[in-house]
C-alpha cells in the first residue's frame, strides 16, 4: 500500500494522475480530495488523501493520518515553497519521531514555480535550503529519499501535439526520475516495510487509546525532562548515523578502488606479454591493493575521532544552553516532590557524575564543569563514556588485505609466474603447438582469475565493514539511544500511574516502537 499524503494544493492529484494515467481524478488549486481514493498502478495499491493541515478542514487530518498508519510506504507531497512552521513539526512527527523517514519518499512539487525550473542545479538550492534542512534535521539531504517534480508539465505534455514541445515538457516533469526512484523504493523496502506496517498501526490505536482514556498529568518540568531527552537522542542519532555514513564510504570507496585494480591487473596478460614483465607489474599491482587496504585503518581511525569530537561537543552545548540550566535549577528544587521513578532516572545520573570510584567518569573531562545535577547522563555515565568506548576501535583489529591470495595461476609463454611467493600454477601449459584458440582461452581464463582475487579481495573489506560498523559503532552507541528511549518512556509512563491501564498501553506502545527500530537496524 503506497499511501500519498501532503498539504492541500501540493499537487498529490496531479501526480496521482500523472502515474495511474486515469485523467478523471479531480486536480485544482483548492482542496480537491475528500475521503481517501484507491488506485491500482503496476498491481500497487495507491491511495490519495485529503490534505493535511488546513483550517478549513481540520477533520481531513484524522482520516490522513489513518491512511499514514496504514502505509506500507509513505510519499509526502509539498510544494516548492516546503514547509511552513506547522507543516514542518507535523511532517517531523511521522518522520522523525515516528521513525518513518526510511519508508518515505519526500516529493517536492511544482518546481515550474522555481526560479531556473526543475533541473539539477535548482534542486540543488532546493535541498541546501534552510526550509528544508531545519525540518529534516537530524537527516541530511541525501540521507532521504527526495524527488523532484513538476505533474503539470508531464499531464500537459500528453495534450500536447508537437512532438518536440511534448517531449521537453515531460522531460521538465521530472516524470521519468520519479518512476525509477519510486520503483526502486518499492523493491528495495517491500519486506521491511510490510513488517512495520501492522505496528504502525496498532501504535495508531494505542495512541487513540490513550486520549480516550485521560490526558496526561499536566508537570511542565517532566515534560521539558522528556524534552531534554528527545535532544539528547536525536543527537545521538545524528551522530551515530553520520559516522555510519562516513566509515561506510570509505570501505566501498576502497573496495571500488581494488576492483579498479583488478581489472587494470588482469589487462596485463595477453598473448604479447613476458614473464618477467608480468611479475614486475603484477606484483607492483597487488602492493597497491595492499598499500590501500592498510590505509583503511587509519583512515577510519581519524574519521571516527573526527565525528566523536562532534558529537560530544555537541551533547556539552545542548548541557550547557539556557533551557537546560534552566531545567537543572527548578528540578533540583523540588527534587523530594518529584515522582520515584523520576527521582530514579536524576538520581542515577547524578550519582554516575560523583561517584569517582567507578572509573567511568575523568577529573580532567569534568575540569571546570559545575557540580551539581548532570541531564546528560547515558547509561549511567556521560557522553565522554561513549566517547572512551568507541574509541576503543583502534583493538578492534583487522588484516582484510590477506584476501589477496593470487592463487590461481597465469601461465605466460610456458613460464609459470610467482608473485609474492605465491606460485600461480595453471591446469595446462602452453607450448608452440598448442593451438591459438587454446591459449586464447587460456589466457581469457587467468585474466578472469587475476580480477576474481582482487574482486575477493574487494568484497571481503566491504563485508568487514559492515561488520565493522555493527561492533564498533552500533554496538557501543546503540545501549546509550536505548537507555535515553527507556527514560523518555519511563516519564511518559509517569503521567499516567494513576490508571493501570495507560500503563499496559504505553507498554505495548514502548514494544510497538523497540519492534519498528529492530525492523529498521
Amino acid at each position: 500500500r503506497l499511501v500519498f499524503v501532503g498539504q492541500y494544493s501540493a499537487g498529490k492529484s496531479s501526480i496521482l494522475s500523472m502515474l495511474t494515467g486515469n485523467r478523471d481524478i479531480k486536480i485544482g488549486e483548492g482542496i480537491t480530495t475528500q475521503q481517501i481514493a484507491k488506485y491500482d498502478w503496476n498491481g500497487i495499491e495507491v491511495i490519495d488523501t485529503p490534505g493535511i493541515h488546513t483550517e478549513l478542514r481540520p477533520d481531513h487530518d484524522a482520516i490522513s493520518y489513518e491512511a499514514i498508519a496504514s502505509a506500507d510506504l509513505l510519499v509526502y507531497v509539498v510544494s516548492n515553497e516546503l514547509f511552513d512552521a506547522h507543516l514542518g513539526e507535523k511532517f517531523r512527527t511521522v518522520a522523525i519521531d515516528k521513525d518513518k523517514a526510511g519508508e518515505m519518499i519526500l516529493v517536492v512539487n511544482k518546481m515550474c514555480r522555481t526560479s531556473k525550473g526543475n533541473v539539477p542545479e535548482q534542486q540543488e538550492v532546493i535541498k541546501r535550503a534552510d526550509g528544508l534542512a531545519d525540518v529534516i534535521e537530524p537527516y541530511k539531504p541525501e540521507n532521504l529519499n527526495i524527488s523532484f517534480l513538476d505533474a503539470e508539465s508531464y499531464l500537459d505534455s500528453l495534450d500536447e501535439e508537437d512532438p518536440e514541445l511534448a517531449f521537453e515538457l515531460r522531460k521538465r516533469s521530472g516524470y521519468d526520475a520519479f518512476v525509477a526512484t519510486l520503483n526502486k523504493f518499492v523493491k528495495e523496502k517491500e519486506i521491511s516495510s510490510k513488517l512495520t506496517t501492522t505496528l504502525y498501526q496498532m501504535d495508531a490505536e494505542i495512541a487513540k487509546a490513550l486520549e480516550h482514556i485521560g490526558s496526561c498529568q499536566n508537570d511542565l518540568d517532566i515534560k521539558a525532562l522528556e524534552e531534554n531527552f528527545k535532544q539528547q537522542r536525536f543527537l545521538l542519532m545524528e551522530g551515530r548515523n553520520s559516522i555510519r555514513q562516513e566509515v561506510s564510504s570509505i570501505f566501498t570507496n576502497v573496495s571500488s578502488q581494488i576492483k579498479e585494480l583488478g581489472i587494470s591487473a588482469a589487462n596485463l596478460i595477453d598473448s604479447d606479454c613476458k614473464p618477467q614483465e608480468v611479475e614486475l607489474a603484477l606484483t607492483e599491482k597487488v602492493q597497491e591493493a595492499q598499500a590501500l587496504l592498510e590505509n583503511v585503518e587509519g583512515t577510519v581511525a581519524a574519521t571516527i575521532k573526527s565525528k566523536l569530537d562532534e558529537l560530544s561537543l555537541a551533547i556539552e552545548t545542548l548541557e550547557g544552553s539556557e533551557f537546560s540550566r534552566e531545567l537543572k535549577v527548578r528540578l533540583e528544587g523540588r527534587m523530594n516532590s518529584l515522582p520515584d521513578n523520576v527521582k530514579k532516572i536524576l538520581k542515577y545520573g547524578t550519582n554516575a557524575l560523583t561517584d569517582a570510584s567507578n572509573g567511568i567518569i575523568k577529573n580532567a573531562y569534568h575540569s571546570g564543569v559545575s557540580s551539581g545535577l548532570k541531564l546528560n547522563n547515558f547509561s549511567g555515565s556521560t557522553v565522554h563514556t561513549i566517547v572512551l568506548k568507541v574509541g576503543k576501535f583502534a583493538g578492534y583489529k583487522f588484516r582484510p588485505w590477506e584476501a589477496i591470495k593470487l592463487t590461481k595461476g597465469i601461465a605466460v609463454a610456458a613460464h609459470v609466474v610467482s608473485i609474492l611467493g605465491v606460485v600461480l600454477s595453471v591446469g595446462m601449459q602452453i607450448t608452440e603447438d598448442i593451438q591459438s584458440e587454446k591459449r586464447r582461452k587460456t589466457l581469457e581464463q587467468n585474466r578472469i582469475n587475476i580480477r576474481s582475487q582482487f574482486n575477493d579481495a574487494a568484497n571481503g573489506l566491504e563485508d568487514f565493514g559492515r561488520n565493522y560498523i555493527k561492533q564498533v559503532i552500533d554496538k557501543n552507541i546503540n545501549p546509550s539511544i536505548q537507555e535515553i528511549d527507556e527514560n523518555i518512556r519511563d516519564l511518559q509512563m509517569n503521567a499516567q500511574l494513576h490508571n493501570e491501564n495507560h500503563q499496559k498501553l504505553l507498554q505495548l506502545q514502548g514494544d510497538c516502537i523497540s519492534l519498528i527500530q529492530e525492523v529498521h537496524q
